[in-house]
């Protein structure tokens, strides 16, 4: 329920201070600080050395421009699962919403706080292995107003796509202290499923279209596409790169739709009183 008492925090002030007490807390996670930076560079370096077959006549820097955004999302993907799951999970099974209820709290300050949060963990990941992939020689392509939307804008709802699927494990997995480990299975299985985030969908099948429609195989190939160009990346197709502005469209689809979900989520089980 919203609350209307007249000496209510303004909505802003709630949610920066959200914003900052799950940051705090994050912080002084180890784990948190692996998945973030260790996980996915280990990954690509895993790739580039043992995974993937390149003829020695061939151009790498597309390769491992590629594999720094995959990799990069892949990284942001895991942190943002596993902290938005993990923390929304401890905070139900500790009842700290029982102390919640009796302020008042907007439920949406408390979602955009956590929102903001995750979003700025999954950035840092996802900057740090681009940072990692340019510096080993990854060909990426100029920075113009297009290609940095389409980064910008793939990047934010891919983290918030993952956020709103992690409350749902949230309310499901009972043991916060298992969220870490089954968040980091699902964001494996997930990248696995679709053929390493949609970058060889022949893994799949012949012409597995799923990757061009499932949200983290499509941000990724929209990022690599606009980034490192598709004709620069031919192991990508078929089907062809998701290209045009229908496919954001359908990733923004995602984001609205679980979004409001997620609200929906905290208000029932969060401010609601709801037992999982």
């Amino acid at each position: 329920m919203e609350y209307t008492l007249p000496n209510r925090v303004p909505w802003t002030r709630q949610t920066t201070t959200f914003t900052r007490r799950h940051l705090q807390q994050l912080s002084r996670s180890k784990m948190i600080v692996f998945l973030a930076v260790v996980w996915p560079v280990l990954w690509y370096f895993l790739t580039m050395e043992f995974f993937i077959d390149v003829p020695a006549d061939a151009d790498v820097g597309p390769i491992k421009a590629a594999n720094g955004m995959n990799y990069g999302l892949f990284g942001a993907f895991t942190v943002t699962v596993a902290v938005f799951a993990g923390e929304f999970a401890r905070d139900l099974d500790g009842e700290r919403y029982r102390k919640f209820r009796t302020m008042p709290v907007s439920p949406s300050a408390d979602l955009v706080g956590r929102f903001l949060a995750g979003f700025l963990l999954g950035v840092g990941s996802y900057l740090m292995t681009i940072g990692v992939a340019y510096a080993h020689g990854g060909s990426f392509g100029g920075l113009g107003v297009q290609t940095v939307a389409v980064i910008a804008l793939t990047l934010a709802l891919f983290c918030l796509i993952a956020m709103a699927l992690a409350m749902g494990l949230a309310i499901v997995i009972t043991k916060p202290e298992h969220m870490t480990t089954i968040a980091v299975v699902a964001v494996l299985m997930a990248f696995f499923v679709t053929g390493y985030n949609g970058t060889a969908p022949s893994l799949i099948a012949q012409n597995a279209e799923m990757v061009n429609y499932l949200p983290n195989s499509l941000a990724t190939r929209m990022q690599i596409a606009v980034w490192a160009g598709a004709e620069n990346v031919e192991f990508m197709t078929p089907p062809e790169a998701p290209v045009s502005a229908s496919y954001a469209g359908i990733l923004a689809g995602y984001a609205a739709v679980l979004s409001a979900t997620s609200f929906a989520i905290i208000k029932q089980f969060g401010y609601g009183g709801v037992r999982r």
